[in-house]
């Protein structure tokens, strides 16, 4: 099974989303980006500021990289506003599964379901257009708004590692949260 990560379009009346492009890489972005507000649980990002070098490389590499999408989450609002990213990677269409995660880095915009309805169209397009069998996203025991947003999107607590990642001074639990495709094609495997 192959995909063509170019011709991906998830909307429904409030969003789109479509794999990010380099010309997407807005100061807004950036700046969102090394917010430590946006950035305390995003791993890789708080390692060092971001600039529009380190950005832009980061969405050519997810580009160039066929078993990653990163999709740019926009408002449909006549200005198509950049609110957000859903990066889906380690995607193996052998096993059927693929890693999740979502930065939202527009604060205005948190609370709005924004993050909710686009996780839906990304899970949706996994499970239905992709045709995977299991999703899966890991969250820090301390962001319990994540824990809550995977949990009411229908992702179940999978298993934890404790001391996985560093945060702030220590190392933190993670909780991995799966979902399984219960309409997964069996007869693909045969």
């Amino acid at each position: 099974m192959r995909f063509r990560k170019s011709s991906i379009i998830l909307e429904n009346g409030r969003l789109f989303l479509r794999p990010l492009r380099v010309g997407d890489t807005t100061n807004e972005y950036i700046n969102g980006l090394n917010d430590p507000e946006v950035n305390r649980y995003l791993v890789n990002v708080r390692q060092n500021i971001q600039t529009r070098d380190s950005v832009e490389k980061y969405a050519i590499s997810n580009m160039e990289n066929p078993s990653c999408i990163l999709f740019g989450i926009f408002i449909k609002n006549g200005q198509e506003t950049f609110i957000g990213t859903i990066r889906v990677h380690e995607i193996d269409l052998f096993n059927y599964s693929a890693i999740i995660g979502i930065c939202l880095f527009d604060k205005r915009v948190w609370k709005k379901g924004y993050a909710s309805q686009a996780l839906h169209l990304v899970k949706d397009y996994l499970f239905g257009g992709l045709g995977l069998h299991y999703l899966e996203a890991g969250v820090y025991t301390k962001n319990t708004n994540s824990i809550n947003f995977f949990t009411r999107a229908g992702f179940i607590e999978w298993f934890r590692v404790k001391d996985k990642f560093r945060l702030d001074n220590g190392f933190e639990e993670v909780i991995y949260f799966a979902a399984i495709n219960r309409h997964f094609d069996m007869i693909v495997l045969k």
